[in-house]
């Protein structure tokens, strides 16, 4: 006897997802004119752009590590200004401390719309108006990493429940006293995860918007990529992969002491 694993309607929605994706396959490849003879001659080159990245040069570490130290900082002050936007508007979204719902209503559209800008456009807009540099970097990173925090906070505080909520009410608890003896203390070690773990994709936001102007050592490996430096270019990959792969230790580490510290 077979026992069917699926439901009809999802096999067949399956069989038509799947049909659809083949389907536009290959007028999309038309439309983008991807070339086969193109891709074999990239894959040929493959090997003489590994010979030059082989050719790793020490001398710009100096200025490698330097740059790498102002996109740590902004990154830095992009989070801490947005963690203390994200605690304040957040409380004033979610559904269980929003002390008005129209209020909490029009706050959660800003944040929607926000959030559909890409932080490259927010980047952008920032250099446009305030010119090339770490000023650019962090008001460019601050509306994408508060909108993050403002939908990561607001979900928690929701799966959190009224319970803490309504009964410093009912002792007849301001929303003040909701918000910092209620809510914070109870949500604490999530909030400090979450912010680790978006301070981590900042900083390789970071390093990447970098290359449109936003400061950092992303603008030192924009300029090897124009002038076909692979030498310097590889020490800079390698300084960012090892960095980043230091902050993605450093922060599960903290989120799963956080994690034992809460049971």
């Amino acid at each position: 006897m077979k026992i069917p694993i699926s439901h009809k309607a999802t096999r067949r929605n399956q069989r038509w997802f799947f049909a659809v994706m083949i389907v536009l396959f290959v007028p999309c490849a038309f439309y983008l004119k991807l070339s086969y003879s193109q891709f074999a001659d990239g894959v040929g080159r493959i090997p003489d752009i590994v010979k030059q990245f082989l050719q790793i040069s020490p001398e710009d570490l100096p200025v490698l590590l330097r740059e790498l130290l102002t996109s740590l900082i902004i990154a830095f002050l992009s989070v801490v200004i947005s963690v203390f936007l994200s605690l304040l508007l957040s409380f004033l979204i979610a559904d269980t401390t929003a002390p008005n719902r129209w209020i909490a209503k029009g706050l959660r559209l800003i944040v929607v719309i926000v959030r559909t800008i890409p932080t490259t456009i927010w980047v952008l807009l920032a250099v446009a108006s305030m010119g090339f540099g770490s000023m650019a970097g962090v008001l460019g990173l601050l509306f994408p990493t508060t909108s993050f925090l403002i939908k990561s906070f607001t979900a928690q505080i929701d799966e959190a429940g009224k319970e803490p909520v309504e009964a410093i009410r009912a002792l007849g608890g301001t929303w003040w006293h909701v918000v910092f003896n209620g809510a914070i203390p109870t949500l604490y070690t999530t909030f400090l995860a979450l912010i680790a773990f978006n301070f981590e994709i900042t900083v390789a936001e970071t390093v990447i918007l970098g290359m449109v102007g936003a400061g950092g050592i992303g603008v030192l490996l924009q300029e090897y990529i124009s002038y076909y430096e692979f030498a310097p270019l590889l020490m800079g990959i390698l300084v960012v992969f090892l960095t980043l792969f230091a902050l993605e230790l450093m922060t599960n580490r903290i989120r799963k002491r956080l994690a034992r510290g809460a049971r």
